[in-house]
């Protein structure tokens, strides 16, 4: 390929019709293909922040996040080529991105955090769901929901990758059971079987860190 696309950080995203979106990624993907750049740079506006997003829900460090989206990107402008059209230009490198943050995690040796929003963290229809949410202003209850707050995080980081990735794409994202199926290259069955699994770990999880942390207290 003749360049190399400018990955500025510029987390701006063109905004147009679905249908008219889609065959306009088409032409610039065949025209990125050819060694292009700036038709790539137009497809990196366009996602970067949908990406950058996905990314720093799954490391919660906005320049680590930063980082692995520009890997991202220099990964997919590599690959183009074999970009077969079979998915969504977005679930593609969605794909890039997932590999790309989970190289990261094996070479530092970490393990990957979300960030959550109580109200969201499980889905309504679960009826497994935990409620630790408390919308009143009462100081003791504030403190006792930042707590929860901490161990649900805690609990979430303790998960394997592939129930920690369920979760935050159905539960923190609230994706359809179809996406991500696309997205994790499964069967739909396969992504419910899991993240009832996932639930039910988490549940576990979170009572026992719940309970280590009540004893230390007492």
């Amino acid at each position: 390929m003749s360049q190399r696309p400018r990955t500025t950080g510029d987390t701006s995203a063109a905004t147009s019709g679905p249908k008219a979106q889609e065959a306009s990624d088409s032409l610039l993907i065949e025209r990125g293909a050819k060694g292009d750049g700036e038709a790539f740079d137009e497809l990196m506006r366009r996602y970067h922040e949908r990406v950058y997003s996905t990314v720093t829900r799954m490391v919660r460090d906005a320049d680590l996040a930063l980082d692995l989206t520009q890997e991202t990107f220099i990964r997919a402008w590599r690959g183009l080529e074999g970009y077969q059209g079979q998915a969504g230009f977005f679930t593609w490198v969605y794909r890039i991105a997932r590999n790309v943050v989970l190289s990261d995690q094996r070479r530092v040796m970490a393990r990957p955090k979300v960030s959550l929003s109580l109200s969201t963290a499980f889905s309504a229809e679960d009826s497994s769901s935990i409620d630790v949410e408390d919308k009143s202003h009462d100081p003791a209850r504030d403190a006792l929901n930042k707590e929860r707050q901490g161990q649900l995080i805690q609990a979430l980081q303790s998960l394997i990758s592939d129930f920690r990735e369920i979760i935050l794409l159905r539960d923190i994202e609230q994706r359809p059971y179809e996406e991500i199926a696309e997205l994790l290259e499964i069967p739909v069955g396969t992504v419910r079987s899991r993240l009832h699994r996932a639930r039910l770990e988490l549940r576990s999880t979170l009572a026992r860190i719940s309970g280590e942390q009540e004893a230390e207290r007492s």
